[in-house]
């Protein structure tokens, strides 16, 4: 009998493995800032090829995400496959000519998550996400309005990394934040045994569709970079803050290309 798995556990039914396949349904409510950094670190952090902006732009984003798999019912129907928080840093340029993002720092709660994020080429690490989580109904927490506050915390190993605050000023109507809709480019990289070449090393992009964007509010925001011997992420620390934004977000990943 052969072993099975698209990842690891490989089983004789490959009802353990990780990862299913894709097609990879997201469904999810962000927390996000612009902001600039030091345009002369920017280049540091992208692969050859890829322009920054030049004026230092990115963003930070928050999300808490509800997941699903075509082919594995129950990382939808268990929250405790499927659902996780994520944060993560965006530098924006270009690649190709075209407008495009690259996640140089990003932590997730879930194995899940990691392991199907290293697969694309996002550098997930584990962390501890904190968010704001709207609400509908009482005085318990904050409903997605003008005067609302929403708070973003990550920390990883003990260190407190990124803290973003957002206050709801209005409703920001045919505005695509680019925290979430920029494409973005990763480099897939898994090294080799032998202590060599890596076995695999490519950037690529994923094949997204059926993304949906809910009502957008934005507001003012602040933006605070902590220090970790473990994260380097204080090499891009905002020089200035701009807007803060709060929306639902929906899309499907159903594969993905190699650019270079």
């Amino acid at each position: 009998m052969s072993l099975v798995g698209w990842t690891l556990p490989l089983t004789p039914t490959g009802r353990s493995q990780l990862v299913p396949p894709p097609p990879w349904h997201y469904s999810g409510e962000i927390i996000g800032v612009d902001f600039e950094t030091d345009p002369d670190r920017v280049g540091a952090y992208l692969p050859e090829g890829f322009e920054p902006s030049g004026d230092g732009r990115a963003s930070f984003v928050f999300a808490e995400w509800c997941s699903a798999a075509d082919a594995d019912p129950l990382v939808r129907d268990d929250p405790a496959r499927g659902q996780y928080k994520e944060a993560y840093l965006v530098l924006h340029g270009r690649f190709e000519g075209r407008r495009a993002g690259r996640v140089p720092f990003i932590w997730v709660d879930s194995d899940l998550s990691l392991v199907r994020g290293l697969i694309q080429g996002f550098p997930k690490k584990l962390g501890d996400i904190a968010m704001t989580r709207p609400v509908e109904l009482g005085r318990g927490g904050y409903r997605k309005e003008p005067g609302a506050r929403f708070v973003g915390h990550v920390s990883a190993l003990g260190r407190r990394l990124v803290t973003a605050a957002v206050e709801l000023e209005e409703v920001r109507r045919d505005w695509y934040p680019p925290g979430i809709a920029t494409p973005l480019v990763h480099t897939r990289r898994w090294p080799g045994l032998d202590d060599g070449e890596p076995a695999v090393d490519e950037l690529a992009r994923a094949t997204i569709v059926d993304f949906e964007l809910g009502e957008v509010f934005a507001g003012s925001a602040t933006l605070e970079f902590g220090d970790s011997e473990f994260d380097e992420i204080g090499d891009l620390a905002p020089v200035s803050v701009g807007d803060g934004y709060v929306c639902s977000v929906a899309f499907s990943v159903v594969g993905g290309e190699v650019v270079r």
